[in-house]
């Protein structure tokens, strides 16, 4: 299982520093509020992440109730859709930017962050393409690991997006 944990975890590094309706969350409530922005923002994104872990955990589970070779299938279309997003990324269309209305107490931007990510259809889409991917073939439950392996990227990106809200304080000149 090393051998898959590694590579999920180089590439959840990669992914999350690429900027994305998370990142630009916890910056703008980093700028606007400094680290107590920052903290409850990414606390509340990760928060949100489990909801879509367990989502992905059950898609994992119906899929191989249906069949093995069903999986190999969402995996493949999961890797096509990280295709699509990689070549978005690298050749961006111009379009209007979203903005947020500060809100205004901690409990307030956690639940803001709780519900950008749980009600983000992107990420959903994400996690579901991306957990399967590191799933191995003789692990004992599969639904479990992919649940863990959401909760670990949930995780490590709190940490990634309040790093990048608290640096947002560097623009703001709050401390």
């Amino acid at each position: 299982m090393i051998e898959t944990l590694i590579p999920f975890l180089l590439a959840v590094l990669a992914l999350l520093i690429i900027p994305g309706t998370d990142m630009a969350f916890v910056m703008a409530n980093g700028i606007a509020y400094g680290r107590r922005g920052a903290l409850y923002s990414a606390l509340g994104i990760s928060a949100g992440g489990p909801v879509l872990a367990a989502a992905t955990a059950l898609l994992v589970a119906a899929t191989l109730a249906i069949s093995p070779s069903v999986l190999l299938a969402l995996q493949i279309v999961g890797c096509l859709y990280l295709l699509c997003v990689a070549m978005r990324t690298i050749f961006p269309r111009p379009g209007p930017t979203d903005t947020y209305a500060p809100a205004p107490t901690s409990g307030n931007l956690f639940l803001r962050g709780a519900i950008t990510n749980i009600s983000n259809p992107k990420a959903l889409i994400f996690f579901s393409a991306f957990i399967p991917q590191f799933i191995p073939d003789d692990v004992a439950g599969p639904a479990l690991y992919a649940f863990l392996l959401g909760a670990l990227l949930c995780f490590i990106g709190g940490v990634v997006n309040f790093a990048i809200g608290a640096s947002g304080m560097l623009f703001s000149g709050l401390n």
